[in-house]
């Protein structure tokens, strides 16, 4: 762990992950290896189990806070897990993340879905933005969690927000979420901490930009007409036709184009974009659709691309600009990582888990699972992506 800066209070994680098919048997692995790292009871556990584990995940959560003695626990499934600077793909995996978090209040809820819940289930307010961060984890099939970071947002502006969707149930009521002792098959789990530790963000959306920036000039729904007046499909071929054909067969084959979230923005950092599909052109007006309903008329846009080589540059750039090394502050983290990286894009084992592991030092404290879509801010409002690596880094406050 490294030292928090002068004058904060920095607190201590520790992570496991155990490969184990007996859950029994993973649970004490886990147990006992957080509890050899911290020394005691952590504050807080976040749990990731694979659906290896079948009819015996509702009772993880209980077989956890047992086994630490935690104060607090959320969780859910996922297709593969991470801890310890590994990722388990196509293995059983329970992973788990214990903090002790000195000065801060810990409260996990479990939010229903509005059909259980009513439409109240939609406002979810913190009680002090000025000192809050929040982890979300979703069932995909029941939480409308569009709708949901957008009344998040609209009630807790500012607030940092990053997590994911379960993952690894194929139909509604195969996912599980853990809040405390008790699993359920539907809704979301959040953990607010309000205090001295705080949630940095690092969003790696895996994607480079190539061209110029695109001025969009005419806009309907989530049909780009024009930029600059003219018709969109024809300048982003001309733009295409500027590119190196390395660069042209990438867009061909996965098309992206990026939105500046702050209008004021025209120059780019890592992070600085949403990424979203271009999913077609309409050929009558020559537009391009966007999967972005957010998409206006005067909002800057800017193709993309996505290859495994554009993926690792883009995640250790936003791990830097996270501030936190040059702090020594970052003390643990969770990881939200689309099942769609791993192997199949880097062609090797743990890439995610070892270039955090490398940014932060030997050892450090992380563990994940691989997600349905991650969470996490762009521009300072959060978004659900795809193909990203949405990671968590705890801190404290200064």
């Amino acid at each position: 762990m490294t030292p928090a800066p002068s004058g904060a209070t920095a607190g201590t994680c520790a992570a496991a992950l155990s490969t184990e098919p007996d859950l029994d048997a993973a649970v004490a692995e886990v147990a006992d290896a957080v509890d050899g790292q911290l020394g005691g009871p952590p504050d807080l556990v976040v749990a990731f189990a694979t659906h290896h584990h079948g009819g015996e995940l509702p009772r993880l959560g209980a077989e956890l806070v047992e086994a630490t003695s935690t104060g607090a626990l959320a969780g859910c499934t996922g297709g593969w897990t991470m801890g310890g600077g590994r990722e388990a793909e196509g293995s059983p995996g329970v992973a788990v993340l214990a903090a002790r978090f000195p000065g801060t209040e810990i409260e996990v809820t479990h939010v229903l879905p509005p059909a259980e819940g009513g439409p109240e289930t939609l406002d979810f307010e913190v009680a002090d933005p000025e000192r809050a961060s929040v982890l979300v984890l979703a069932d995909p099939f029941s939480f409308p969690i569009s709708a949901w970071l957008t009344e998040f947002q609209r009630g807790n502006p500012g607030v940092p927000l990053v997590g994911g969707l379960a993952s690894g149930g194929m139909a509604p009521g195969q996912n599980v979420l853990y809040a405390g002792v008790d699993s359920g098959n539907s809704g979301a789990a959040l953990i607010t901490l309000t205090g001295e530790t705080k949630i940095v963000p690092a969003v790696s959306q895996g994607c480079r930009p190539v061209g110029e920036p695109l001025v969009a000039t005419r806009v309907e729904g989530n049909l780009v007409l024009e930029f600059r007046g003219r018709p969109a499909a024809k300048v982003m071929f001309e733009v295409l036709e500027t590119l190196d054909e390395d660069d042209r067969k990438l867009f061909q084959n996965g098309a992206f184009i990026g939105r500046a979230v702050d209008p004021a923005q025209s120059t780019f950092r890592p992070g600085d974009l949403l990424v979203r599909n271009v999913m077609g052109i309409e050929p009558q007006r020559h537009a391009l659709a966007i999967a972005d309903d957010g998409i206006r008329a005067g909002v800057t846009l800017q193709l993309m691309v996505r290859d495994a080589p554009s993926a690792s540059a883009e995640l250790e750039a936003v791990l830097d600009l996270a501030g936190l090394e040059t702090a020594g502050a970052a003390f643990g983290g969770l990881a939200f990582t689309c099942a769609g990286r791993g192997q199949g894009m880097f062609g090797k084992r743990d890439h995610d888990a070892a270039a955090i592991e490398r940014r932060f030092g030997p050892g450090f404290p992380l563990a994940g699972f691989s997600a349905n879509g991650e969470i996490g801010p762009v521009g300072g409002q959060p978004f659900l992506h795809a193909f990203t690596a949405s990671t968590a880094l705890f801190a404290p406050r200064t």
